[in-house]
């Protein structure tokens, strides 16, 4: 008993070195690999960002690259620390789908700085740290959006009225989508008017509420291009309140809920993006600056429109 008289004493070192391994277990991981590869997606909430998630993990895979994969949820805050974490961690390579790539410029430095190559997907990010971005031409989804719009009302005998339902503001894929369309107008303006621009925010819930709001101005219009199927499917939810069904909706991306509003009418056509496409040539461009040759800023993957399987 005598050599535990004073036991009590040693409690509070015990309790630091248990707090210390604590802490050590729960800090990031060092790399174990210099063949991983990390990705930032935005979220897992909507189908086109889960093809991509799907895609990166079996194209690193069947590359020999381990994945890493995490998703910012939605908030620039939290894209910054996932970004920070994987650079930190030192992967082989990190490919990005960003929010907003002003907000993570420093961490993209960081990368640079310690040669980590960032491989943009579905987002032009144009900085001097990002070694590519893979992309649709969002630009041409807009103009072809417009161009479907416009032969749908061929034969109108006044300028088409066109409503423009947005994606996330100062996100490139927004700004490109709208770009295009506007081109479109431009070319057209006697024959073809955007009327009005709502911010759906790539999100059905907020679709649904502008649209509706903007729908109580009863404003006369004939066509909607949304910028992606979730807005997409809060503009018809919409419109249906409204009984609305004769409107013209053009949308983009191509996710499995689509398919059955374009088949039942609701919804005329979608801009079908190539998420597979986009991954395999990431990695077969991560794979060419890994080998020492020289790569393109940036590289275009297919689109097409579909407007539904044709009716006997």
């Amino acid at each position: 008993m005598k050599g535990l008289k004073h036991y009590w004493l040693w409690l509070p070192v015990v309790w630091a070195m248990t707090i210390l391994l604590i802490t050590s277990i729960q800090l990031p991981e060092q790399k174990t690999n210099e063949k991983e590869v990390g990705f930032v997606f935005v979220s897992d909430k909507h189908e086109h960002a889960n093809k991509l998630l799907d895609s990166f993990v079996h194209t690193a895979n069947q590359k020999g690259f381990i994945p890493i994969p995490t998703t910012s949820e939605d908030s620039r805050v939290l894209e910054k620390e996932k970004l920070d974490s994987l650079i930190d961690r030192g992967v082989e390579a990190i490919f990005l789908t960003t929010l907003d790539d002003t907000f993570i410029q420093s961490s993209l430095e960081r990368a640079k700085r310690k040669n980590i190559p960032i491989i943009a997907i579905d987002r032009m990010i144009d900085h001097p740290s990002v070694l590519t971005s893979v992309v649709s031409d969002n630009v041409d989804i807009g103009r072809m959006a417009a161009e479907q719009i416009a032969a749908k009302y061929s034969e109108l005998e006044r300028p088409i009225r066109v409503v423009e339902v947005r994606g996330t503001p100062k996100v490139r894929s927004t700004m490109d989508r709208s770009l295009g369309i506007r081109e479109y107008e431009k070319q057209h303006g006697d024959d073809f008017q955007i009327i009005a621009s709502i911010t759906g925010n790539y999100d059905t819930f907020q679709a649904e509420i502008e649209m509706s709001r903007w729908l109580e101005e009863e404003i006369p219009f004939d066509a909607i291009f949304s910028h992606n199927d979730d807005n997409t499917f809060g503009v018809v939810r919409a419109l249906e309140s409204h009984g609305l069904t004769d409107k013209t909706i053009v949308s983009v991306d191509g996710i499995s809920d689509i398919y059955p509003l374009i088949q039942n009418g609701k919804v005329n056509a979608t801009v079908v993006q190539s998420p597979n496409e986009m991954m395999e040539v990431g990695f077969k461009a991560l794979e060419q600056h890994l080998n020492g040759k020289k790569i393109a800023k940036h590289y275009y993957s297919s689109s097409y429109l579909y407007e539904g399987v044709a009716k006997d």
